[in-house]
């Protein structure tokens, strides 16, 4: 319940000053005058006095602050805006709804005095770095997933980057060819790799093409083979004519000479793969001619 003291208070501020809309800014000089008096360009003021049980849910009683008068301090004091910065949440002044204060901003910006501006922005510098927040097209908040290490190296691993500046990450060697060069008349060999690229096939070695065959670090044109059929002998007899073949490979190495006895020399006759001398009893010689000068002369 209100009650209005007898007394009254006369304000003495010139009539410029009332002209102004803030009341929260308005300070008057207080001058006491007898009920008689009434000065100009002046008003009356009253007085609100709250009994212990009434309750004020607009703070008029300044109980709280030990307040007596409504006219000590500014109930709109902290709400200096006219206008909620973008991206803010505000509230009103209860007395004075045209005048606001930023109390907290809109996710992800920050309260910074009266605005909302974004974090801090982190850079994109490793390969595997990802954005996952933006705030005004800048990255605020960012991810990196490593690169998980290769697997099945042929040639065995190595430490590298794992794309989010580390280099803990085991990576493949990098297939190469193990040979660049091969002499005439031959062909590369090749072996499967498998490196962080794939599988690839790779110059292992070399071999000769048909038709050759290595020697000396190279390759040499093949031999014609042979096994001298019919050459039974490992040797000429003595007094023997014979004739002979070299045991020859593909590759041109040798195995031995054979002989095959073709006839005796003359004044020996033949005998099996033998050559004796005189002539046979009982049988003409290839060489009758000497044979009978022998015997006559003889």
């Amino acid at each position: 319940m209100l009650y209005l003291s007898a007394s009254v208070i006369i304000l003495t501020q010139a009539s410029e000053t009332l002209a102004n809309p803030d009341i929260g800014s308005l300070y008057p000089t207080l001058t006491s005058h007898s009920l008689e008096l009434k000065p100009h360009n002046s008003f009356l003021l009253a007085r609100a006095i709250f009994l212990p049980d009434t309750k004020d849910d607009l703070g008029f009683s300044r109980r709280d602050t030990g307040g007596a008068d409504i006219n000590r301090g500014d109930p709109c004091k902290g709400y200096t805006l006219f206008s909620c910065p973008t991206h803010g949440k505000c509230s009103s002044c209860m007395i004075n709804t045209n005048k606001k204060k930023l109390d907290a901003c809109s996710s992800p910006y920050l309260v910074s005095g009266n605005s909302c501006v974004c974090p801090q922005t982190v850079s994109l510098t490793y390969a595997n770095d990802k954005c996952t927040q933006y705030c005004d097209g800048k990255c605020i908040k960012k991810t990196c997933d490593k690169t998980p290490n290769q697997t099945g190296c042929t040639n065995g691993s190595k430490a590298c980057d794992d794309g989010c500046g580390g280099t803990a990450r085991q990576c493949c060697v990098p297939c190469t060819d193990k040979i660049t060069s091969k002499p005439a008349n031959s062909n590369y060999t090749y072996s499967t790799c498998v490196d962080g690229e794939g599988s690839h096939q790779i110059q292992t070695g070399w071999a000769c093409i048909s038709g050759y065959h290595t020697k000396d670090s190279g390759c040499e044109k093949d031999c014609n083979a042979t096994n001298c059929s019919g050459y039974a002998l490992t040797s000429c007899p003595a007094n023997a004519v014979c004739d002979k073949c070299t045991r020859t490979a593909l590759n041109c190495s040798t195995d031995g000479t054979k002989y095959k006895l073709n006839s005796c020399n003359s004044g020996y006759y033949l005998s099996g793969n033998s050559c004796y001398p005189g002539c046979p009893t009982g049988k003409v010689d290839t060489d009758t001619y000497w044979c009978g000068f022998l015997k006559f002369w003889n």
